[in-house]
């Protein structure tokens, strides 16, 4: 009992005091890395990373935050409804992909591939001509 007290305590101290800052990951992105980080989804891979250069795009950073400072990036206010913040304020996958559906998943993605002339399905919003993008990036 006496180790078990020890360990919680350690874990809270730890906790508080961790140099990480950026939020865990939800477990939405959790679930879409589950296959999509190389070894089970090769044809698409992804780079999760915060603010590293040759990122895919980051994941599990504060867009509310960010946006204050980056004057390349809209304020939370102004995103187009389509596109969702975690927690109101964090960019996981679901922020700009459609939400994981098993039996949908396959079809989809198919759908990508044999129409290429319609909007990603599996995107939350119409990416032709960069829409989605220019959601959140002023540039």
């Amino acid at each position: 009992m006496r180790s078990a007290v020890f360990f919680f305590v350690f874990a809270v101290i730890a906790v508080i005091f961790s140099p990480v800052t950026a939020p865990a990951l939800d477990s939405e992105s959790l679930e879409c890395l589950g296959c999509h980080d190389a070894a089970l989804a090769t044809d698409v891979t992804l780079q999760v990373c915060s603010e590293q250069p040759n990122c895919d795009h980051p994941l599990g950073i504060d867009y509310r935050m960010l946006s204050m400072t980056n004057h390349g990036l809209k304020s939370v206010n102004s995103l187009p409804q389509p596109i969702k913040l975690v927690y109101n304020s964090t960019i996981g996958c679901g922020t700009c992909h459609a939400p994981f559906k098993q039996n949908d998943h396959s079809i989809l993605s198919s759908m990508r591939n044999l129409y290429p002339g319609i909007p990603d399905p599996m995107l939350v919003m119409d990416n032709r001509q960069s829409e989605l993008c220019f959601g959140c990036h002023l540039k």
